[in-house]
């Protein structure tokens, strides 16, 4: 009887398995094919039904370079089309902001970015404005000269270097000229790198990059009072902080 019973709840965990297992599949394969169909619809001229279709894909699955990029180029391609939507040129910045955050090599990408940028410099020189664009903090163009991880490697190797040398400097001879080198070197060092990497760290948990997908971004105070200075255009890279609604 017992053995019955272990029989079948072994019975019972391998439909479980082969259940979960065939979920999993299919689910992937729902993926995929709703990213082919965007492709698809792409490649066809039907933009609406690629931006459906692609945007429903982002939603569903992991990001993907190419599945950014395709997304943009839909967005863009619209917009080439003479059936352009508010923040159409938003939305593919967005996209191509995406796809270089996954793949900053990706020329295409970049190149597409600054066909985007050129566009939304164009429609509002003609409509009278400047295209504003917000520059990053200084801050951030310092901790973004590299990646978070080798702040902190280079943090730690000056560390190491620091406990080098004062072991070095007990020891007599050319160890001892040596440590008294490293000693300040390595103190220098890890008071330069370990707050950069303490504030590349407080950056990315406390805030994010971010692109205007409306025509134009007003700034307000905490009350929703505006602040004064000139509209940020669309598409344009921002970073934000806390974000409500």
């Amino acid at each position: 009887m017992v053995t019955a019973a272990k029989q079948y709840a072994w019975l019972l965990l391998a439909c479980v398995v082969v259940a979960l297992v065939a979920g999993a599949a299919y689910a992937q394969a729902a993926e995929q094919d709703g990213f082919a169909k965007g492709v698809a619809a792409l490649q066809a001229g039907h933009f609406e039904e690629a931006i459906d279709e692609l945007e429903a894909y982002a939603d569903r699955a992991p990001s993907h370079p190419d599945a950014s990029y395709d997304r943009g180029v839909a967005y863009l391609l619209r917009v080439r089309n003479g059936a352009a939507r508010p923040g159409d040129l938003g939305q593919a910045a967005a996209a191509f902001e995406e796809t270089l955050l996954m793949d900053g090599d990706d020329a295409e990408a970049a190149h597409a970015l600054s066909l985007v940028h050129a566009e939304v410099a164009r429609r509002r020189s003609r409509g009278g404005r400047l295209s504003v664009l917000a520059r990053p903090t200084l801050d951030r163009v310092i901790v973004g000269l590299t990646s978070e991880r080798n702040w902190a490697l280079m943090a730690v190797l000056s560390s190491w270097l620091l406990t080098l040398g004062l072991v070095l400097r007990r020891l007599g001879g050319n160890y001892r000229v040596a440590g008294r080198v490293m000693v300040p070197l390595g103190l220098l060092l890890l008071l330069l790198l370990l707050p950069v990497y303490l504030w590349a760290r407080r950056l990315r948990t406390t805030t994010g990059v971010g692109v205007v997908v409306a025509r134009e971004a007003i700034l307000n105070d905490g009350a929703g009072n505006r602040l004064a200075g000139d509209a940020i255009s669309e598409a344009a890279k921002v970073e934000t902080g806390a974000r409500e609604g």
